[in-house]
Order: structure tokens, then C-alpha cells, then sequence
């Protein structure tokens, strides 16, 4: 069985702060990434495909990674970042609430200086959603996510039934309760061995289209710039909306949405 892991900074062990990535970083993701690739080992899975996803994909360090897997590193396009119809599962290492979240530690979607809420068929989602409806499309699940408390809800209220690892419960934005790295790692590994062994309990997430994507910015003037690039229409000040037919066009229109 193949898995595709995708790595991000925010929710990984022990990190609060965008001012220390360079330093905590590359080894968190890693190390976070590698207790999944054990607990999916444990439950059958011999393929393992790990996405650097953090900002232009530069920030684990592969010699640290896992050697079975395999890493897609640098810039995250083009897209849809690696994924396809011969996974059997996907799993998010490292996520983060959307943008707003209360006690979200370093909570946004997408780009945290421009967007300001992204909201699909009038629904709001972040980028666990997002993930999650791109890896249905092509027939997989979304089976794991490790992060903080508010993105682990925020996947259960988005997906439904999957497992989940708390590795940090947030006090603010900035500040969270962290697990010692080798306790959430072990829990990473355990969740993953779960979420291996029930493999068939999962389904994947789909929603029917057409689709309209509803993007709205920090300033007025970025919408400008996203209107000229992508089309579609503005709604309000900040808000540009776009209509699609399937969650691919949706997701480039996102990833575009935000350059």
C-alpha cells in the first residue's frame, strides 16, 4: 500500500512561532513525518511519499527523513503537489487551523498576509479541507492528521471519521501547550498504526459540483491583482468569486489565488 504524507510547519511538535522555523523546523517535520511512516509501516503500508508543503517546500532536511520514503521538495506547484489516484490514503503531518481560529496556533489558509477567509459552496474551509476534498477527488482518504487541538477539530468537523494526534493545544496564536516531542511522536506513530489497520472504515471526502469558490483578502488591492489573473467577479470589497466545475480547478484557483 502507497501513502502520501503531507508535511507542514505550523502544526508540527513544539513549534508556536513563525520566527523559529528555520531553527525547529527541518527536524520537527522530519521527526513527525517519520513517526507516521513507523505507525503506517505497522499496519501494511510499504510506499510512502512525504510532500514538503511549508512555504516554497525548502524546510525539512532530507537526510533526516525516513530512507523508505521518498520527498517532493521545493516550490509547491506545480500542481496538485504530487497526488493521484495510485495512493491508498493520505496523511497530514503538521496542520493548522484556517485562518481566524480561535487558539489556532499560527492559524491562516493558505498565506497568512493575504487571505482572509476562503469559503467553498458558502462553506467555510482551510487547507485541511481543502486537502482533503483534492485527495477525494482522486479516490483517496484522508485517514491522519497531527497538529493542534483546533486543526485536529477542524478536521473532524470538515471529514468526519479519521484519526487524529494532538500534539499541541493552543493558548493563543502564538503560544500552545506542548507534548514532549518523544510523547506526540509516539502518539503520531500510534495514530497512523490505527488509521492503517482500519484503512477500510475511511472514505473519501467528495462534494458535488459545479463549485463557487469564494476567496476573500486582507486589502482591497490584492483582490484587485487576483481578479486580473484568475477572472471571475467581485462580490464585495475584499471578495473575489470564481465558478468551477471540479475540486482540481477549485484548488489551482486557490493556490493561484494567493501568488
Amino acid at each position: 500500500m502507497k501513502a502520501f504524507i503531507l508535511c507542514d510547519y505550523e502544526g508540527t511538535t513544539g513549534t508556536v512561532s513563525w520566527d523559529e522555523e528555520q531553527k525547529l523546523g527541518p527536524a520537527a517535520m522530519a521527526q513527525d513525518a517519520n513517526a507516521a511512516i513507523a505507525g503506517l509501516r505497522e499496519g501494511g503500508f510499504t510506499e510512502f511519499v512525504v510532500r514538503d508543503f511549508h512555504a516554497s517546500g525548502l524546510t525539512m532536511n532530507p537526510s533526516e527523513l525516513d530512507p523508505a520514503a521518498v520527498l517532493i521538495r521545493g516550490s509547491s506547484m506545480p500542481f496538485p503537489y504530487g497526488l493521484g489516484p495510485d495512493f491508498d490514503a493520505m496523511v497530514f503531518v503538521g496542520a493548522h487551523a484556517k485562518a481566524g481560529t480561535a487558539c489556532g496556533v499560527m492559524s491562516h489558509t493558505m498565506n497568512n498576509r493575504t487571505i482572509f477567509e476562503v469559503r467553498l459552496n458558502g462553506r467555510e474551509i482551510g487547507e485541511i479541507g481543502g486537502f482533503a476534498l483534492l485527495a477525494g477527488y482522486f479516490d483517496v482518504p484522508l485517514v491522519l492528521v497531527s497538529g493542534d487541538q483546533a486543526a485536529c477539530d477542524e478536521a473532524r468537523s470538515i471529514v468526519g471519521d479519521l484519526e487524529t494526534a494532538v500534539v499541541k493545544t493552543g493558548v493563543s496564536r502564538h503560544c500552545a501547550v506542548c507534548l514532549h516531542p518523544s510523547t506526540a511522536r509516539e502518539l503520531i506513530r500510534s495514530k497512523a498504526a490505527a488509521a492503517a489497520k482500519r484503512l477500510g472504515d475511511f472514505k473519501p471526502l467528495k462534494w458535488t459540483g459545479p463549485f463557487t469558490l469564494d476567496i476573500t483578502y486582507n486589502y482591497a488591492n490584492i483582490a484587485d491583482a487576483v481578479l486580473s489573473r484568475l477572472g471571475g467577479e467581485r462580490i464585495a470589497d475584499r471578495t473575489v468569486r470564481v465558478q468551477r466545475e471540479t475540486i482540481p480547478e477549485v484548488f489551482e484557483c486557490l493556490a493561484r489565488g494567493f501568488e
